[in-house]
């Protein structure tokens, strides 16, 4: 007949190799240090729990989609935008004639940058059609370069700190839209556009910040041009 053991804690158990008698010897009796008994134990635990595994679901579904608000809300990825919206820019891009060997991959970055700085990307595309007609290597008598025609007097310094190959699609879609969305929030949509050109406060510059925003709206679909330009009594 088997010996049966008695303790206090653990009840009645059969002496032997058992779970029960083992754990018993383990943490009852004085047979090892009282470390080494939880680094034993926490062995154990482990073994178990690789032997029955929890299920991961909720736990990854969780992290990967994080609540608004929450402190995971922010990604390291950028954002993507939609499939429709890309061919809605590529559609108007086409009309205006751009090189189709370099279309979508301008309609992407106008689609990628717009959605990062929440600027209307038919405003973005009208502003690269009339500024470059998305020629990545143009170069204005001003010193503007590339689809957005980035103005080096006043922003080469900072694109040349923050290591931005102007001449590239993504990064000259990318400062463009940067600079546009600040004079969108500082004086509204078409009074952006306006600076986003450098409207200044003299007449003949505020003349030609209208013509010129009259040309995006025309591109954009506003017929007619919701932009006025001065009239001469304005300009004298």
């Amino acid at each position: 007949m088997q010996p049966i053991a008695f303790c206090s804690r653990c009840r009645g158990m059969k002496v032997g190799y058992n779970k029960r008698y083992v754990f018993h010897c383990l943490l009852c009796r004085n047979w090892i240090p009282r470390t080494s008994k939880l680094l034993i134990l926490s062995a154990v635990l482990l073994s178990f729990i690789f032997k029955y595994p929890v299920s991961t679901g909720v736990l990854l579904k969780d992290i990967s989609q994080p609540e608004q608000g929450g402190v995971l809300e922010a990604s390291f990825m950028p954002p993507v935008p939609e499939s429709g919206q890309v061919a809605s820019i590529n559609e108007l891009l086409a009309r205006y004639g751009v090189d189709p060997s370099q279309r979508d991959r301008v309609a992407k970055a106008i689609a990628a940058s717009s959605l990062k700085y929440k600027v209307d990307p038919k405003l973005v595309t009208s502003v690269v059609i009339v500024e470059s007609g998305a020629n990545p290597f143009a170069v204005s008598n001003s010193d503007a370069v590339g689809i957005m025609q980035i103005h080096l007097p006043t922003w080469g310094i900072l694109a040349d700190q923050q290591g931005i190959n102007l001449f590239k699609i993504e990064d000259n879609a990318d400062l463009g839209v940067r600079i546009l969305s600040g004079y969108i929030k500082s004086y509204g949509v078409w009074g952006g556009v306006a600076h986003y050109l450098g409207q200044k406060d003299d007449p003949e510059s505020r003349r030609a910040a209208a013509e010129y925003v009259q040309k995006v709206q025309k591109v954009y679909g506003i017929n007619p041009p919701q932009y006025p330009i001065p009239d001469q009594a304005t300009l004298q």
